[in-house]
């Protein structure tokens, strides 16, 4: 089997050594003559000395491409970037902050050539701040679980090996590293987990926390009765009617509060119609975001997939 290692980085300058080296001492281990890699570095659009570090890398062992994003756009735009430019038929996935571990992929590699569609690391003894990351991850995870036909304990976890005919237009779409496992699953593929390390984050920090949850919540909401959409305009709308969702509810305890407690109709308020036109309020802007990401994805399936590519090069191979 051949692999391309796609790694996303965005602000990781202090990161880049330490992981490529990691990485190639990894790899050599299990490469052979029935196993080729190649690796794709993506900066997706960094404001610190990211590119400039992976330059200066200068040559590996195996065939490299380095790429710089013009901008930050997301993890799954630079992923993407790096499935478009990969020539082997098998992907692995992994972030480059150092919290996984490439000493996991010998054994990643070896389980997954046993047989399946894709392979999942799971972070059983995470060492993330536990409020700031882990909780909310915890609670996202068991939404999904819930939600979908993966059973899967991380799905947020970036290290996977998948077979690359496993993406298309139905699994790729949003920020889809997030719930790729799930989405795969639910296209009826084979999806394992396996138990991997993780580090402490050394460097740089993390842009991960409560606001996921929502996120996972829209996602999960489109994968159940649409599944076909690649730009984010159904987060912007999907905020304000969550939004529009949480406060009904909100006037609507408030209401039962003042009839059962303090004795008051409902008709001696206003808040019995403000409950309902915030609930239509919340499914006109749920459904806004849902017809405009139909328009844009049939007008354009490809946008934002290349040509955000700023600069591209093939580094020396030794």
């Amino acid at each position: 089997m051949n692999y391309t290692v796609i790694v996303p980085f965005y602000n990781e300058e202090k990161n880049i050594s330490s992981f490529n080296n990691g990485l190639i001492n990894n790899l050599k281990k299990i490469a052979n003559s029935n196993r080729n890699f190649e690796i794709i570095y993506v900066d997706d659009g960094s404001k610190d000395n990211t590119f400039e570090e992976l330059k200066k890398i200068a040559s590996n062992v195996f065939e490299t491409s380095i790429i710089k994003h013009r901008s930050n756009l997301s993890q799954s735009a630079a992923l993407n970037t790096g499935i478009g430019e990969s020539k082997f038929e098998n992907l692995i996935i992994m972030d480059g902050d150092l919290q996984n571990d490439p000493e996991d992929l010998v054994n990643m590699v070896n389980e997954y050539e046993k047989g399946t569609d894709m392979i999942i690391g799971w972070r059983k003894n995470r060492k993330d701040n536990f409020f700031t990351r882990t909780l909310p991850s915890v609670v996202a995870n068991y939404i999904v679980r819930i939600f979908s036909k993966s059973k899967i304990h991380d799905h947020g976890c970036a290290f996977k090996i998948l077979k690359k005919n496993t993406m298309d237009d139905l699994t790729n779409w949003g920020d889809f590293h997030r719930l790729l496992a799930a989405r795969l699953a639910n296209n009826g593929y084979d999806v394992k987990e396996m138990v991997v390390k993780h580090n402490n984050r050394i460097h740089g920090t993390s842009n991960y926390g409560f606001s996921r949850i929502l996120k996972v919540l829209i996602d999960l909401l489109y994968l159940k009765f649409f599944k076909n959409y690649k730009r984010q305009s159904i987060y912007f709308f999907g905020l304000f009617s969550f939004g529009s969702f949480a406060l009904s509810f909100l006037f609507f305890i408030y209401m039962i509060v003042l009839k059962y407690i303090y004795d008051t109709s409902f008709i001696q308020t206003p808040l019995p119609l403000l409950v309902i036109f915030l609930i239509m309020i919340g499914l006109i802007f749920l459904f806004i975001g849902i017809l405009a990401q139909l328009i844009i994805n049939q007008s354009n399936k490809n946008i934002g997939k290349y040509n955000n590519i700023k600069e591209k090069i093939l580094l020396k191979k030794e």
